[in-house]
Parts: structure tokens; C-alpha cells; sequence
């Protein structure tokens, strides 16, 4: 796999996995530390990506329902960095 650059500017939301050598060789976007998915809670002993959810059941572990704080929709697409309730990890 060829080296993985990360460019700040252009990706401030990101977490770089480092391969054993290593080089990063993937990189995880940067939910609210408060979003939440049933595989979370499955120990499969690799990284998990809350996109990899297969159920598409997600919640907010502040509120315990599928709304955020503010009252929005929780999901990968929507409990990111911009939005008022967002805390990153």
C-alpha cells in the first residue's frame, strides 16, 4: 500500500492509523466523542470505523435517543466538527 499523506489543511479531522512499519495506512474521520453504534460494543480485535456500522443504528450517548443535543439527527454524516453539539474525541 503506498504511504498515506495527511494534509492538515485539507484534513483537520482525521486520525491516522499506523501500520507495524509505521506508515499510515488508513485514516478514521473524527465523529463526536458521543456518537454511538451497537458494533462499538463488539470486541473483533481490529479498529472500527462507526461507518463500518452494518445496522445503521446510531445514538448519542449524551442524549441516549437517535437526536443530539441540539435536537438534530445523530449519524456518521451529521456528528462531525461544524456542528454546535460536536466534541471531538
Amino acid at each position: 500500500m503506498a504511504d498515506v499523506k495527511l494534509n492538515p489543511e485539507a484534513a483537520p479531522e482525521v486520525i491516522p492509523l499506523v501500520g507495524a512499519g509505521g506508515q499510515v495506512v488508513s485514516v478514521l474521520p473524527v465523529y463526536c466523542r458521543f456518537l454511538r453504534c451497537k458494533e462499538m460494543f463488539i470486541d473483533t480485535g481490529h479498529p472500527f470505523d462507526l461507518a463500518d456500522s452494518r445496522s445503521g443504528a446510531y445514538w448519542c450517548a449524551h442524549t441516549q435517543n437517535c437526536l443530539g443535543r441540539d435536537g438534530q439527527e445523530v449519524g456518521v454524516e451529521t456528528c462531525v466538527a461544524g456542528r454546535s453539539c460536536h466534541e471531538a474525541l
